[in-house]
């Protein structure tokens, strides 16, 4: 199906659009050059957010807000020592606090450039969890905005099925069966079946590919 192309209400819409493309280019070169490990899982997660199209229920316009707050959700590691992103054993109580700060930091980094304030909210909100444990503000349910709900499943995946100094990968499939598990208590319930149904059909249509 072809989309029809996003309409722009006036010449302020479109350099405002102009602005945030800018912003999103320089800032992603930047991960790259700081961070290529980062910058590789944010474009995975989002080309793992792209998965969620009109078919299950998502407009063009906020189809679009999803991907784009998934290629920078992770902005906020610039300020984490790279020693402690790559570290293998188990983090101090003082490193999870450092660690965990990444989303609030993202959130200051995007709302500083413009045309992506709007992004850092939602980059704020990609921890939070379902049952209301996560970070930074312990929000729950479907008080955590849809895109962000969508971008932790995407991000999970995506962490488990590729290796990390502290651990090895896990198959696609284990991966899938993780997010089940924690569907209803870190992960919104229908984002999690939507993005498992959608997985394993991808899936189905390599194998018979193949």
């Amino acid at each position: 199906m072809v989309h029809a192309a996003p309409r722009w209400n006036s010449i302020d819409d479109l350099s405002s659009r102009a602005a945030g493309e800018a912003s999103l280019a320089a800032l992603l070169a930047l991960v790259e050059d700081s961070a290529p490990e980062v910058a590789a899982h944010m474009d995975r997660t989002a080309a793992l957010a792209r998965l969620f199209d009109v078919k299950v229920g998502l407009d063009g316009d906020l189809l679009e807000l999803v991907v784009r707050t998934a290629r920078v959700h992770d902005v906020g590691k610039l300020a984490i020592p790279p020693w402690l992103l790559d570290k293998p054993g188990p983090l101090t109580p003082s490193e999870r606090a450092l660690m965990e700060a990444h989303s609030v930091i993202g959130q200051k980094i995007l709302e500083r450039k413009p045309g992506l304030i709007a992004l850092g909210t939602l980059v704020r909100a990609t921890h939070e969890r379902w049952d209301g444990n996560g970070y930074p503000d312990r929000v729950k349910g479907s008080g955590i905005p849809l895109p962000s709900r969508i971008i932790a499943v995407c991000d999970a995946f995506d962490a488990m099925t590729h290796p990390r100094a502290y651990r090895r990968p896990l198959t696609a499939d284990r991966a899938l069966e993780e997010l089940r598990r924690g569907s209803g208590t870190q992960f919104d319930p229908g984002v999690v079946e939507t993005f498992c149904g959608l997985v394993e059909n991808r899936v189905d249509r390599c194998a018979d590919r193949a």
